[in-house]
């Protein structure tokens, strides 16, 4: 595959990949991974055929074949700044899509949870000027049987209703994978984010809110994920720590 040996290293892309047609050339769509060998190619896949053609995958330095197989698709590669976790993938694409030209910014999750198409109704409210920032809520949106259990479905609400409350609002999704941004969105909540690992969600809801960016949530798919999940139960309390040290905030 080439040199991956330093931090934030774009891996070159397959010279021989096919050119499809975009409807969104507008929009950066980045994909975090780590280890998502059997979800990131249906992704690609699945988000080119949606329109979606520049699509960046920051990696947090997979050990499986996840920047093989996304190279050969023929999508940038970068492997992640900062240190371990989402976060530092997300901050990563941020800093990128800022560098860049693109004028919007998607995000969802690497594990093929998210359901690329979704994002195309996401641009569009941005796009009309109803929102700087929109939230796909999977708890509002079609969930395959068994891909979200009822326990996660409840933290999620409840933890979501509170942090809503604290600025006077009503989400029922803050810890989604599935965000689109401005480009003024994203230059005013870049420099404020610290989080690292999972938190970033929260982190970003936070300070979209406090920045007074307007947002909005609108319902979207999800499914069971390909692979193994790397959310730990040890990692559902770290985030409910950080939940209610943004509460406090």
């Amino acid at each position: 595959m080439g040199n991956e040996t330093g931090y934030g290293q774009v891996i070159d892309v397959n010279a021989n990949s096919p050119i499809y047609p975009s409807m969104y050339s507008d929009v950066l769509l980045l994909i975090p991974t780590l280890n998502e060998e059997e979800a990131i190619q249906q992704l690609v896949q699945e988000a080119r055929a949606s329109g979606f053609i520049d699509i960046l995958i920051v990696d947090g330095f997979s050990v499986d074949r996840t920047r093989e197989f996304a190279v050969s698709m023929g999508v940038r590669v970068l492997l992640q700044d900062f240190g371990k976790g989402k976060g530092c993938g997300v901050r990563t694409g941020m800093r990128l899509f800022l560098e860049g030209k693109s004028e919007f910014l998607a995000i969802i999750d690497g594990d093929a949870t998210n359901v690329p198409a979704d994002l195309v109704g996401m641009v569009s409210i941005v796009k009309s000027g109803r929102a700087d920032v929109v939230l796909g809520s999977r708890t509002r949106g079609k969930r395959e049987k068994g891909a979200m259990p009822a326990l996660s479905v409840a933290s999620n609400l409840t933890v979501s209703f509170l942090l809503g409350a604290k600025f006077r609002r009503l989400f029922t999704d803050v810890q989604t994978g599935y965000w689109l941004f401005t480009r003024e969105a994203v230059s005013r909540i870049y420099p404020k984010i610290q989080s690292n690992g999972f938190e970033i969600e929260l982190e970003l809801f936070v300070i979209i809110l406090k920045e007074k960016l307007r947002v909005v949530e609108t319902p979207v798919g999800f499914r069971a994920r390909k692979g193994k999940s790397k959310f730990s139960f040890m990692l559902r309390m770290r985030n409910l720590h950080y939940a209610f040290k943004y509460l406090a905030s």
